[in-house]
């Protein structure tokens, strides 16, 4: 502004002095008055330069808050867990493998690094009328505040920034689900479901499902598990089926309406191992769905279902001599087309009952890991692995490593990003149980690096014993919770007459339910924050049934929301149902649908699977 003064006056001097007859007084007057407008003129010039890129800047700042008020919404949109149990603070997200994740602090705008945005993810309170507060009321865990804040300076002596809320609700929640089982017991191929209403809080009729072997009908259903697609109305039903004198493998598509053709997937002939699982099933990030499973050889096999067609069978790489699978585990990593499959075989010898992986990259199988060439016996699940929900990376492998083993043995895989990864070393649990181990399962915990295994152990009267997980990189570290026995006396067949899970958005507290070797089930919470389980059981009541003893037990939590669904045969070959309400800790009371409810009532042995039960993920 003084140069511009300056030049001012110079041209004005010199313009006087060019002319005749000004007084001095005439001359200061003048420049005085151009002076004047010239500076105001100025000043508006600028601050008009200024207004205008402050709005440029504020445009900018808020394209890129929205966006991401939007990321989160499209990580809520693929799972409300996920967006649930974002880190407390500022983040950042990232997007990989076609998905938005959180990763980091906070991002810098490519184009202009002065502009750097924040997203914080942070717990809602409702009171009794159910109205938002900002303290006084209740968590509500399936509504979360969205916060994007991009900030900036404008100059050195001014901080801008761009600030934008958002409520983001879990609508998904409320979604139902259907439980498939086996009603032909060992003679007949019936097999029927029924549909949860979630918004009706109804059970509807039991319906005849697929027919595997259409005018024969002595393929009864053994084995069956359920899976739900995200991207598309469908469920897939993987089952397995004995005639007699032969064991077949098929897969059957419900396509939100109807069920499809089974397609069959394999057979072989034998009569033993009858009530294996030895096939499983995953839905990768891409939304086509791969099932692995035996066809009674050494050389598992895999078909991949794209929403309308099944591709050729493959092969995976062959497990060695006399490794037959008996149990395969296949969990896809989340956010990728990359899977880990987990095999316990039959083996032979002084080789019995592997324990074996094989990574896939979302195109091929890698050569195969040998953890255990030897275990108790082939007969029980001896393996089990999950990947973290905390830290997508990694995951866990439990599984025996000794023909007396009586601690579980744990192994840290960590994938690379690139489609590999590696395991570390094998840690056994510090603390040995009284008796062998037997029939295991393994759970992570939502939004933490935590997780809980669980095995029935080879007692004349088993057993259920627990053990807290954690991990720092590729090392596992055992710990054991207070009151780590859920029941002293169990039932004695080789299933697993229990199942534990968590509460999918709290990730906290874990349910476990189990037979206690009586006609009245059971179930104990774990707190993750004390690392406690109940002392003192609860009794599920079965009012208006008369059930025999209960012997296997399946959880299936609703991973859009903290309730779960309990499965429950009993020695009668019927299976039960009840629900475990999130929001009170304690199973449902009422509605009717909610409570103790009994399906079929013909089922095909004691220590099978013959029913499982799948949530609504569309």
């Amino acid at each position: 502004m003084p140069n511009f003064k300056h030049q001012i006056l110079k041209r004005i001097k010199n313009y006087l002095h060019s002319q005749t007859g000004f007084s001095v007084l005439e001359i200061v007057l003048a420049a005085a008055v151009f002076v004047y407008f010239g500076s105001a003129a100025a000043v508006v010039v600028l601050q008009g330069l200024n207004t205008n890129r402050l709005g440029n800047e504020q445009t900018i700042a808020t394209q890129y808050a929205t966006e991401g008020i939007e990321i989160a919404r499209s990580i809520k949109n693929k799972s409300f867990a996920t967006l649930a149990s974002a880190p407390v603070g500022n983040n950042g997200v990232v997007f990989s493998g076609g998905v938005w994740t959180f990763s980091g602090t906070s991002n810098t705008l490519a184009s202009d690094s002065r502009f750097v945005r924040t997203i914080v993810v942070t717990a809602v309170q409702r009171d009794s009328g159910g109205n938002v507060v900002s303290s006084g009321g209740t968590d509500d865990a399936n509504t979360k505040k969205v916060t994007s804040t991009v900030s900036w300076n404008f100059n050195s002596a001014r901080a801008d920034s761009v600030i934008l809320s958002e409520y983001f609700t879990n609508w998904k929640s409320q979604k139902g689900g259907m439980i498939v089982y086996g009603d032909g017991g060992t003679t007949t191929d019936a097999v029927k479901y029924r549909i949860f209403d979630a918004s009706a809080n109804t059970w509807g009729t039991a319906t005849a499902a697929f027919d595997v072997d259409g005018a024969t009908t002595n393929k009864a259903l053994r084995a069956i598990r359920m899976y739900s697609s995200k991207t598309r109305n469908e469920k897939i039903a993987l089952t397995r089926h004995y005639n007699g004198t032969a064991q077949f493998i098929y897969a059957t598509v419900w396509n939100g309406t109807s069920w499809g053709t089974p397609t069959q997937l394999s057979t072989w002939t034998a009569t033993t191992f009858l009530d294996v699982l030895n096939f499983d099933g995953t839905y990768l990030n891409d939304g086509t769905f791969m099932v692995i499973y035996s066809d009674n050889t050494v050389i598992p096999k895999y078909r991949i279902w794209n929403g309308s067609t099944w591709a050729a069978q493959a092969s995976l790489t062959t497990l060695g001599t006399s490794q037959i699978p008996n149990y395969i585990v296949a969990q896809a990593r989340s956010a990728t087309n990359e899977v880990m499959a987990a095999f316990f075989t039959q083996g032979s010898s002084a080789t019995a009952a592997n324990t074996i992986t094989q990574y896939w990259s979302g195109s091929a199988w890698s050569a195969i890991t040998t953890h255990s060439a030897v275990s108790i016996t082939n007969t029980k699940r001896y393996v089990d692995f999950e990947w973290s929900l905390n830290t997508p990376t990694t995951g866990i492998l439990i599984y025996a490593d000794s023909t007396t083993d009586k601690t579980l043995v744990a192994r840290v895989f960590v994938a690379n990003g690139t489609g590999g990864g590696s395991w570390g070393t094998a840690v056994n649990d510090g603390t040995a149980q009284t008796n062998n181990l037997g029939a295991m399962n393994i759970e992570p915990r939502p939004g933490a690096s935590e997780f809980h295994a669980c095995n029935k152990d080879s007692a004349v009267t088993p057993t259920i014993v627990c053990r807290k997980i954690t991990f720092s990189g590729n090392v596992p570290t055992f710990s054991a919770p207070t009151n780590p026995i859920i029941a002293s006396a169990t039932d004695t067949g080789i299933q697993r007459s229990f199942d534990i899970d968590w509460e999918s958005i709290s990730g906290d507290p874990m349910l476990a339910v189990y037979s206690d070797n009586t006609a009245a089930p059971k179930f104990k919470k774990y707190t993750a924050s004390t690392s406690t389980w109940d002392s003192a059981a609860t009794t599920i009541s079965t009012t208006g049934f008369t059930p025999g003893v209960f012997k296997a037990i399946r959880i299936v939590p609703q991973d859009q929301g903290d309730d779960m669904i309990a499965l429950m045969s009993d020695a009668n070959l019927d299976v039960y149902s009840i629900f475990w309400q999130g929001s009170a800790n304690a199973m449902y009371t009422t509605p009717a649908s909610k409570t103790i409810n009994q399906h079929g009532i013909n089922g095909s042995a004691t220590t099978e699977f013959w029913f499982d039960f799948t949530w609504d993920k569309f």
